[in-house]
């Protein structure tokens, strides 16, 4: 089966996307999230929706600031754990959204913040293209090998809302306008969501 990973290059370009807005409060809602511990075949991230797809990687921008270098650190630990021999824990993460605003949404970016942990935990951003309907609900899954959390004491959490926040940073809507939430400002290459197949993520 194939599987597809895309590792994302911040650039800091100006975009190109029209924005139409940005607050605090995004007009697609989380209406539950969970997670599960268990073991994969491959430490690959892949969307459980559409799984298929060929392992691609886009280059760098060259950027020699602070965010690219910690960009290319994730990039680095992501091919090490692409290529590593030995199989471990992959997380399934669960995470039920609703449409609540006027128009169809195309992809988003998120990240699980728990409520409490170490300092040096940076939770892992998502981009995932998922097309969501004026008032829909949808359901997206995916698997990971990025714990939702940097300590993990149980196998599975099924409310995970108890322990933390899903933040949603940046929603791209189907008519080529984009929300962004307040003092987020990472700019992503512009064809980055074009590259993924509907119900799957990369991450950065």
């Amino acid at each position: 089966m194939k599987i597809i990973i895309l590792l994302i290059a911040i650039a800091f370009a100006p975009t190109l996307q029209q924005q139409t807005g940005a607050g605090e409060d995004p007009d697609l809602k989380v209406v539950k999230f969970s997670w599960a511990k268990d073991v994969q075949k491959t430490r690959l991230i892949r969307g459980a929706q559409n799984p298929g797809g060929p392992i691609t990687t886009p280059i760098p921008s060259g950027a020699s600031d602070l965010e690219s270098r910690k960009t290319d650190m994730h990039v680095m630990e992501a091919k090490a754990a692409v290529s590593a021999e030995t199989v471990g824990p992959s997380y399934q993460v669960r995470l039920e959204l609703k449409n609540t605003g006027p128009k169809a949404v195309k992809g988003l970016v998120w990240k699980f913040q728990p409520t409490g942990g170490p300092e040096d935990h940076e939770p892992r951003q998502y981009l995932c293209l998922l097309e969501v309907k004026s008032k829909e609900k949808k359901v997206l899954e995916i698997w990971t090998p990025f714990a939702p959390v940097k300590v993990v004491t149980v196998d599975a959490r099924q409310d995970a809302l108890k322990d933390g926040e899903v933040i949603i940073n940046k929603i791209e809507y189907a008519d080529g306008s984009v929300w962004k939430k307040t003092g987020w400002n990472y700019r992503l290459p512009p064809d980055s969501l074009k590259k993924l197949s509907e119900g799957t993520c990369s991450t950065f």
